[in-house]
C-alpha cells in the first residue's frame, strides 16, 4: 500500500520535527504503537466476524452490511499501521545520520534482518 501525499507530508514533518534528543523516543513510541494495533488485530480478528442473529431472510442482510461496515473499519486500521510503519522507517533514516551504536538503534527500531 502506498502513502497518499498528504500521509508522505505529514511523515516529512514528523521528520523535521525530531532531533538527536527525540528521534529514538518517536521512533520507538510509533513501533510499539503499530505493533500493538496489529497484535490486536490478529488476535482478535475472530471477534470481528458478524454471525447471523436468525434465520430469517433479512437476518443475511443485516449481516452482511454490518461484516462490510467492519471491514472497513479495520481496513482502516491495518492502513494506520502501515502509516506508522512508514514514519518509523523515515525516522529510522533519520537516525542513522547520528551516532548511535547499534545497540541503541535495535532498542528504538527493533532487529533488522541483514540483507546477504
Amino acid at each position: 500500500m502506498s502513502l497518499s501525499s498528504e500521509q508522505q507530508r505529514a511523515i516529512d514533518d514528523l521528520v523535521s520535527q525530531v532531533d538527536v534528543e527525540s528521534v529514538l523516543k518517536v521512533a520507538s513510541l510509533l513501533r510499539r504503537q503499530a505493533e500493538a494495533i496489529e497484535n490486536e488485530l490478529l488476535t482478535r480478528g475472530w471477534d470481528l466476524q458478524v454471525g447471523l442473529c436468525g434465520k430469517d431472510p433479512i437476518s443475511e442482510d443485516a449481516r452482511r452490511a454490518f461484516q462490510t461496515k467492519i471491514d472497513r473499519i479495520v481496513a482502516t486500521h491495518w492502513a494506520h499501521c502501515v502509516e506508522l510503519h512508514a514514519a518509523v522507517d523515515a525516522l529510522r533514516r533519520n537516525a542513522e545520520q547520528y551516532a548511535f551504536d547499534d545497540s541503541q538503534l535495535e532498542a528504538a527500531f527493533g532487529k533488522v534482518a541483514i540483507e546477504s
